[in-house]
């Protein structure tokens, strides 16, 4: 499934899109360093953090996607520096369980 189509699907916030890609996989998680280690590219990667370093790290992971939980918003850095690398960032009031759960329900992943 493409993120523009989980996106109607599931119903969730766009902060800033990018290359409309196939989504394989998700990862939970807010250590950098794990999602640096064990994400794989093509996710959904799901999420509360909320800075500039989360765009680096989706671009170094190659994620399909970032999906902020519990009604975070991306703050300037963050949504500048995404829009500017072309990086979808989607968002969601779930938390984290609840968004995952959502994810896999419309995605099948």
């Amino acid at each position: 499934m493409k993120v523009s189509e989980m996106v109607k699907k599931a119903g969730f916030a766009v902060f800033t899109k990018g290359e409309d890609r196939d989504i394989e996989s998700g990862y939970c998680g807010d250590f950098l360093s794990n999602i640096i280690s064990r994400a794989t590219d093509a996710c959904v990667w799901l999420t509360v953090m909320n800075n500039v370093n989360v765009a680096a790290v989706a671009t170094l992971i190659d994620c399909a996607c970032v999906l902020l939980c519990e009604g975070v918003e991306p703050d300037k850095p963050f949504f500048d520096r995404a829009a500017s690398l072309g990086i979808w960032v989607l968002g969601t009031n779930d938390n984290v369980f609840e968004a995952s759960k959502k994810v896999a329900a419309v995605c099948g992943v």
